[in-house]
C-alpha cells in the first residue's frame, strides 16, 4: 500500500502578493488570448530581460472581446502581476505598438489588489 501525502497550501502570510491590472486593448487585428500571452512575455523579456521578467510574473486572468467599431477591435484584459512590479508592467504596455504588422494600443483602466475590486472598475 502506497501512502501519498497531500501537498499543504501555503498560508496567506507566506504567499507572494499580487496586483491586478485592467486595461483596454485596441487592435486593427483580431487578437486571441493564446497569441497575446507570448506577445506580452516576449515584449517584457525584450524590455527588461529574463530575470526581471520572471519577477514580474504576469498571468492573464480575464480576456474579453468588447466591440468592433471603425475597423478597430476592443478587448478588456485583466492581468495578474507581482506586487511592486506594476509600474514595470504598465511601462511595457506603453511600449506596445504593433501586433502582427498592425497597430495596437493599450489603455490602462486601473490597478487593484483583488479581482473583485478590479472588475468593479471595469
Amino acid at each position: 500500500m502506497v501512502m501519498i501525502n497531500k501537498l499543504k497550501i501555503l498560508p496567506p502570510t507566506l504567499r507572494e502578493k499580487k496586483r491586478y491590472i485592467a486595461f483596454n486593448l485596441y487592435s486593427q487585428n483580431k487578437v486571441a488570448k493564446d497569441t497575446l500571452i507570448p506577445y506580452l512575455w516576449n515584449t517584457i523579456i525584450n524590455l527588461y530581460g529574463e530575470i526581471h521578467a520572471s519577477k514580474i510574473n504576469i498571468w492573464i486572468s480575464d480576456f474579453n472581446f468588447i466591440e468592433f467599431k471603425d475597423n478597430i477591435n476592443k478587448y478588456t484584459v485583466i492581468v495578474k502581476c507581482q506586487r511592486g512590479y506594476e509600474d514595470d508592467f504598465i511601462t511595457m504596455l506603453n511600449t506596445l505598438t504593433y501586433f502582427k504588422g498592425k497597430r495596437i494600443v493599450a489603455d490602462i483602466i486601473g490597478i487593484s489588489g483583488t479581482i473583485r475590486a478590479i472588475r468593479k472598475k471595469i
